[in-house]
């Protein structure tokens, strides 16, 4: 996850877009009058669950918080970002692919001194009169001794300024403590110490490398948990809390156990569940699962009882695509069946009754082995949240289930496994089996007309492509960025069919100019490392792409047909929620019979799609 990720993460679209123009309540979604132009009948929607927004009146236009503060605010793209990384308490920092032997020097002295303040908090925890309210709580936690050592678990001081104190008569300085995170700069001058009266978690990488903390507060302040700031060693979206004392148990156990919270990792270890981390508090990324599948290809995710956590976390890991390794997405790699990817099939633990895992665990160890045991894949455990949260007489949200499920089950490839899910869906929506079979049937053929390329040369470089359109998005600047013959391809490329804001940036600043140097030096500091992720991206490239003209124009085409069905399918799919919401509210007006003709024109471009694809599909089996 980059530094735009982490900032959608941490802002809610509602939220923002409330700040501009009043929202009302439209079934799941939202709805207003156009903030960007004069309309009576509202057109423009906000989707929670998409965090995007679209205009379908005269506008037509829409995308994600990012573009709306863009539009609304007059500003380019690196000046949003800049906003609302403040708004999301976000540190922007720059991050090269290159690293020098000076800076090399300089993270290993930022490693010695959180080494040295976890070194002083673990201290005063054990020794200082004032740490006596962190040492009852580690009690009244059922912590041993031996816990508490081998985590390392310390107590920072109320005082504003006792850590910098410290390490200054150990000949370093604030400006240090401010790159660690451990310390903050006052906006008149001076420095004042950022975690007081915290219990503090040292955070280490799978090395063993501190690399952060996480203080509790111990008094009734809020938050109630606060981690370090993102630094040049710190970004907890690739983070596992634990990881370095869960290592050899996962590899051992050949799994993985995923918890949400400090108390919780530690508690699982000391009761001898030692293949145990933490995701730092945030939703599942697929940073911190490709950590794990190094280790163990099986998963299991024990899920807090909270709901808005629980929600995060199933938006996070909901997408089957999300779990599979990097080399199973390449565009030109072997298309894997269902079959095959199975075994990186996340499992679930739902955690019921308001408990937390750290409370089963202490009052029933055998208990939660049990509950591990029972874990449930992912599918079943998303399609049953899924049926929860829909109206179970709204034809329109049965529809939509099944819609999100079909695909998934057509890639099972045993006709055993393939029916189970079927009746099983059949029975949860309370509809007839027999059409389930029928759609099924339509999408697997539509599948099986992909799949009969993939054996030439082309469709190893295009059609055998994952469904991520973010990875479509990357893999098209790849291209872009390092073959200008592709050139006047990419100049028709509406950026509007890239979801994610920086890869909309980098190309509109591609067609503006097509120099590498002049592009990296207009985009933000921020997204460097991540645009020369990109640059580098070419050297996995099939020896095809390299030689043959052809081939990459193919491939880049295709990439393009790709964006533009997921663009016009993200649309339709949006118009249906606010049909169905707007009819169920009984107030369709004449703005609503415009979507159904702009949905009917979008549905034959659909068409024409398919249509270009089944001509790409002959060319390739003909090559």
């Amino acid at each position: 996850m980059n530094t735009v990720d982490e900032i959608k993460q941490k802002i809610d679209i509602v939220e923002v877009i409330s700040q501009y123009t009043k929202l009302q309540k439209s079934g799941r979604n939202f709805k207003a009058v156009c903030p960007f132009h004069t309309e009576k009948t509202p057109s423009f929607f906000v989707f929670p669950d998409k965090q995007s927004w679209h205009c379908f009146g005269a506008c037509g236009t829409g995308g994600d918080v990012f573009t709306f503060v863009m539009k609304k605010e007059g500003m380019y793209f690196s000046q949003a970002l800049r906003l609302l990384a403040e708004k999301a308490n976000v540190v922007l920092t720059y991050q090269s692919a290159k690293t020098t032997g000076e800076e090399r020097e300089k993270q290993n002295r930022l490693l010695k001194i959180n080494e040295v303040t976890a070194e002083y908090f673990h201290y005063l925890l054990l020794h200082s009169p004032e740490a006596d309210i962190a040492r009852q709580y580690v009690e009244k936690r059922g912590l041993n001794d031996k816990t508490v050592k081998s985590f390392q678990l310390g107590y920072a001081l109320p005082s504003w300024d006792n850590l910098i104190s410290h390490l200054a008569n150990s000949g370093y300085h604030a400006e240090e403590l401010v790159a660690t995170g451990s310390a903050i700069a006052r906006e008149g001058g001076g420095y004042y110490d950022r975690f007081r009266n915290k219990l503090m978690f040292p955070i280490r990488d799978i090395n063993g490398k501190v690399i952060g903390f996480g203080g509790r507060a111990l008094d009734d302040s809020l938050p109630k948990y606060i981690n370090s700031p993102q630094t040049a060693l710190f970004d907890k979206s690739s983070v596992l809390y634990g990881i370095e004392k869960a290592k050899p148990a996962i590899m051992q156990k050949d799994s993985a156990v995923i918890m949400e919270g400090y108390m919780d990792v530690i508690t699982a270890h000391q009761y001898g569940f030692e293949n145990t981390v933490a995701s730092m508090g945030t939703s599942l990324t697929d940073r911190q699962i490709s950590v794990l599948r190094k280790l163990s290809k099986n998963i299991v995710v024990a899920l807090d009882a909270d709901q808005a956590g629980l929600a995060a976390t199933v938006r996070s890991i909901s997408s089957i695509d999300e779990q599979i390794p990097k080399e199973h997405w390449m565009p030109w790699s072997t298309s894997k069946t269902y079959e095959e990817l199975v075994k990186y099939e996340i499992q679930v633990v739902e955690i019921r009754d308001g408990k937390d895992p750290d409370e089963i665990i202490k009052k029933s160890p055998a208990q939660w082995g049990k509950l591990l045991d029972e874990s449930q894949p992912i599918i079943d455990f998303t399609l049953k949240k899924e049926i929860d949260n829909i109206n179970p007489a709204s034809s329109q949200d049965k529809s939509a289930v099944v819609t999100k499920f079909l695909p998934i089950l057509s890639h099972i490839d045993d006709p055993i496994r393939r029916a189970h899910y079927v009746q099983k869906l059949a029975q949860l929506l309370n509809v007839d089996e027999r059409f389930l079979k029928d759609a099924l049937f339509n999408t697997r053929n539509q599948e099986q007309r992909y799949r009969k390329a993939k054996g030439s040369k082309i469709s190893k470089g295009a059609a055998d492509f994952a469904t991520s359109s973010r990875h479509v998005e990357e893999y098209c600047l790849s291209l872009l960025l390092k073959y200008p013959d592709l050139r006047p391809v990419g100049m028709n490329l509406s950026p509007n069919y890239f979801e994610q804001s920086e890869n909309r940036d980098i190309l509109c600043k591609w067609q503006q100019d097509a120099d590498i140097i002049n592009i990296q030096e207009n985009l933000d500091p921020a997204l460097h490392g991540y645009f020369e992720r990109l640059l580098l991206f070419d050297k996995q490239l099939p020896p095809s792409v390299y030689e043959d003209s052809y081939t990459r124009e193919e491939a880049l085409r295709d990439c393009v047909s790709r964006l533009q069905e997921v663009y016009l399918k993200n649309l339709e799919t949006k118009k249906k929620l606010i049909l169905a919401a707007e009819a169920e509210g009984g107030d369709i007006e004449k703005q609503i019979s415009t979507l159904i003709e702009h949905g009917i024109s979008e549905s034959q471009q659909l068409k024409e799609i398919f249509k270009k694809r089944s001509r790409f599909f002959s060319r390739a089996k003909g090559a």
